[in-house]
């Protein structure tokens, strides 16, 4: 059976920190890790999991906000 998953593909930063930030405050990470995910890339490793073929289609989409 082929599957084809038309859904979104996010890039996904994890942020390594010693506490939640309080208001006001400021910290540096210790490291920040990249990683893919979303919803819809979730689904498709999911079903690959249990089919032979499964084909993704999905936008990346970067923003970035300073």
């Amino acid at each position: 059976m082929k599957i084809i998953n038309f859904e979104s593909i996010n890039i996904d930063r994890f942020f390594a920190v010693d506490h939640i930030v309080r208001p006001g405050e400021t910290i540096s990470a210790k490291f920040i890790e990249k990683r893919a995910g979303g919803k819809g890339l979730n689904q498709s490793v999911a079903l690959a999991k249990n089919y032979d073929f499964v084909y993704h289609v999905g936008n990346v989409v970067f923003t970035v906000s300073f």
